[in-house]
């Protein structure tokens, strides 16, 4: 019996050394994006057009990520956790939903003189991506800026 016991404990030691090895704790790949379209970007930051737009975005590693917060212009939102929704953003310029690896963000007009950034952070637990846009901005006579 003791020989037994003793095979089970040096079994029960190495299957908690193999786990071990594999990965940590908080190794995560990164997120892997891609957009269903070509859309323009500078420097990674995606362009959105003065009239609007809808963007989707797919991502190729992860299976349900979620959306975190959303920031313009020093203001931040958040999805209404308090529902138990934490897959869907709404201001009174855009609009963002997940879906199970789809993320579709939407895009009112800006009808302004002023050029609009947005920073949409998404994540599937201890990874974060942040998506950047800028709007583009018009002015009284509808010229792009």
């Amino acid at each position: 019996m003791k020989f037994y016991a003793s095979v089970f404990m040096m079994l029960a030691a190495f299957s908690l050394a193999s786990c071990s090895i594999e990965s940590n704790d908080g190794d995560w790949d990164p997120m892997v994006w891609k957009a269903e379209v070509p859309v323009e970007t500078t420097d990674g930051v995606y362009h959105v057009s003065e009239t609007g737009g809808e963007l989707t975005f797919s991502c190729r590693n992860y299976s349900a990520p979620w959306i975190e917060w959303a920031e313009s212009n020093g203001e931040y939102y958040y999805p209404p956790r308090q529902k138990n929704d934490y897959h869907t953003i709404t201001a009174d310029w855009f609009k963002a939903e997940m879906s199970g690896n789809k993320l579709k963000v939407v895009f009112k007009g800006n009808d302004t003189d002023i050029a609009r950034a947005l920073q949409l952070t998404v994540t599937a637990g201890d990874i974060f991506y942040t998506f950047k846009f800028r709007q583009f901005a018009s002015d009284a006579k509808g010229a792009v800026r």
